[in-house]
């Protein structure tokens, strides 16, 4: 966009040139009316299933997000594929987007997206990679005018470019070299800004990273939570997991090992950009659908009201616009869409959950919720109250409806979640918890601003 950007401020200066020449002597030029801000090109970069500790992958990545803020306090609203994927892409928890089950896609209003309200707004777009679960790759979503979608995996991945079926040796770098493909299109006419959902499969099972990446090794501390010996306290659904340290790292290695193509494909992307003179004029973001245990009480999944299933990685990042540095406050992948359109300079259609990233506004707790799903292992359906270096309380709901166990973590003192205080058979230390319960009933249905 640099391009029509030089040729907007030329004749903006030729024609100030030609208004002051029409001025009698001693008489001052009005004062001209400030420019209306460039709308930025954005790529959102999700990954699937990708824990924070997991960005020790990507260096280049994170030298290159580094120009913009990190939000170590990120976690995904509802830690399983579909349901976040849908939350990304539209500000709104699952109880108001519908999605919320893996296979739920078809429950979702697609003129209130992300990419819809970019592309009625003059955006270009594109969709590259996994786009959501059960979305058939046959077909563009609505709101992007291109897609090249793979439904998982890494070598011989069966892609559908624009409805056209392509093989290729390895997913990540198609990703990769796709996305610059569309951008080479998109510049093709430089007064539009553009938009690319590029979501890659890593560091999805199954593990399967380039041969030359194989044996990489990573050091690793586990905390104390990996291969938790006492569980009495946990849900009954969790002890019957028996997983630790080594089926653990087994899963740790496996997703760092295909993290490292994602480091270089985006890589390659952000030196396209450069060579296109796009680079400051693009907000990048970088999440995670989800994350991922590593063995934490006993587990290897995510669908799990634990931090390690929850937390995720997050970057907003756009020079000269977003500051450089770390920001400490609560945020969730409900906040994606919010602060795109906030940078944009974009109001959605429709009713948003979330908060722009770059505004002042500031949560203290935050809502975690999922459903039942038969997709997922039958894990059940709970929520969370969730106030980081505090407490987290979960409510979990039987097969029948009826309400099911409670955990609440004291955060302060067992940041591991190895006590759960309302399951360690010790009522003296039950923590009163009617504050908890009153707010989940009611962000169970909350909507826009009553949404914590």
């Amino acid at each position: 966009m640099r391009r029509c950007r030089r040729l907007t401020l030329l004749l903006t200066a030729a024609l100030a040139l030609a208004a002051g020449l029409q001025l009698r002597p001693g008489e001052a030029a009005p004062p001209r009316p400030a420019a209306a801000p460039a709308r930025p090109n954005v790529l959102l970069v999700v990954l699937d299933d990708a824990r924070p500790e997991a960005m020790a992958a990507l260096p280049r990545t994170t030298e290159w997000l580094a120009d913009g803020t990190a939000y170590p306090e990120a976690v995904a609203a509802t830690p399983s594929c579909g349901p976040s994927r849908a939350t990304l892409l539209t500000g709104r928890y699952a109880h108001n987007h519908g999605v919320l089950h893996q296979a739920d896609i078809g429950a979702l209003d697609h003129t209130a997206t992300l990419q819809r309200t970019l592309h009625d707004a003059g955006y270009a777009t594109a969709a590259v990679g996994k786009f959501t679960n059960g979305w058939k790759l046959e077909r563009t979503p609505p709101g992007f005018d291109h897609s090249a979608l793979v439904g998982g995996g890494y070598t011989n991945a069966r892609f559908m470019v624009d409805g056209r079926q392509r093989r290729v040796p390895y997913s990540t770098t198609f990703i990769g070299e796709q996305v610059n493909r569309y951008l080479d299109g998109f510049e093709a006419d430089d007064g539009k800004p553009w938009f690319v959902y590029a979501s890659f499969t890593a560091p999805h099972a199954p593990y399967t990273p380039e041969a030359r990446y194989a044996a990489r090794g990573f050091p690793w501390q586990p905390g104390p939570a990996v291969g938790e010996a006492d569980r009495t306290d946990k849900p009954a659904y969790v002890r019957r997991h028996k997983s630790g340290q080594a089926a653990g790292d087994v899963i740790r290695l496996g997703q760092l090992r295909t993290l490292l193509s994602v480091d270089d494909a985006l890589a390659g992307v952000r030196e396209h950009l450069i060579r296109r003179g796009e680079l400051d004029d693009t907000l990048v973001v970088l999440v995670s659908d989800n994350s991922k245990f590593w063995g934490e009480h006993g587990l290897d999944e995510k669908f799990m009201p634990y931090a390690a299933a929850f937390r995720v990685p997050l970057y907003v990042s756009w020079p000269g616009h977003v500051p450089a540095g770390v920001d400490d406050r609560l945020a969730s992948t409900v906040d994606v869409t919010p602060t795109v359109l906030a940078a944009a300079g974009l109001t959605a259609g429709y009713q948003l959950d979330g908060r722009d990233l770059r505004g002042p506004d500031r949560r203290d707790a935050t809502l975690l919720e999922y459903w039942q799903d038969s997709h997922n292992g039958g894990y059940p359906t709970w929520s969370t109250r969730y106030v980081p270096g505090d407490h987290q309380y979960t409510e979990y709901v039987e097969k029948d409806g009826t309400a099911g166990p409670r955990e609440f973590y004291d955060l302060a003192a067992d940041p591991w979640e190895l006590v759960n205080l309302l399951g360690d058979r010790d009522p003296a230390n039950d923590p009163d918890t009617a504050g908890d319960a009153a707010a989940l009933a009611a962000w169970r249905a909350c909507a826009g601003t009553a949404c914590p």
